[in-house]
C-alpha cells in the first residue's frame, strides 16, 4: 500500500480506539451519576474519576490520530510513538483493562501507532 493509505488506516484505527475509550469514559460517568441517584455517594467517586480520565485520554488519542493521518511529513512517526506510549502507559498506569471497550480501544490505538511508525519510515 501507499504511505498515505497506511496513514489513513492508522488514523482510522486510532480514531476508532479513541471513540471506544471515550465511550467507556461516558459509561463510567453515567454509572457515577446512577450511584449518586440511588444514594451510594461513596461509590460514585471512582467511576467519575475514571470517566473523566478516559474522556481526556480519548480526546488526546483522537488528536494525535488525526494529526498523524493529515500531516504528510514526519508527523506520522511522532503520532505513532505517542499512540504507542499512550496505549502502553494506559495499560500499565491508568487501568485501561477495566472494561471491554477500553481494552478494545487500547488495542486499536496500539495497532494504529505501529502502523503510523511503519508508514513514517
Amino acid at each position: 500500500m501507499e504511505r498515505i493509505g497506511d496513514r489513513r488506516i492508522a488514523a482510522l484505527c486510532g480514531l476508532l480506539g479513541a471513540v471506544l475509550i471515550a465511550l467507556d469514559g461516558l459509561l463510567d460517568l453515567v454509572r457515577s451519576v446512577l450511584y449518586l441517584a440511588i444514594g451510594r455517594g461513596g461509590h460514585a467517586y471512582l467511576p467519575f474519576d475514571q470517566g473523566v480520565i478516559f474522556l481526556v485520554l480519548g480526546l488526546l488519542v483522537a488528536v494525535f490520530s488525526f494529526l498523524g493521518g493529515v500531516r504528510r511529513d514526519a508527523g506520522a512517526t511522532v503520532a505513532g510513538a505517542v499512540l504507542i506510549a499512550i496505549a502502553v502507559l494506559g495499560w500499565v498506569a491508568l487501568g485501561l483493562g477495566s472494561g471491554l471497550l477500553s481494552i478494545l480501544g487500547a488495542i486499536l490505538v496500539l495497532v494504529g501507532g505501529i502502523v503510523f511508525l511503519a508508514s513514517g519510515r
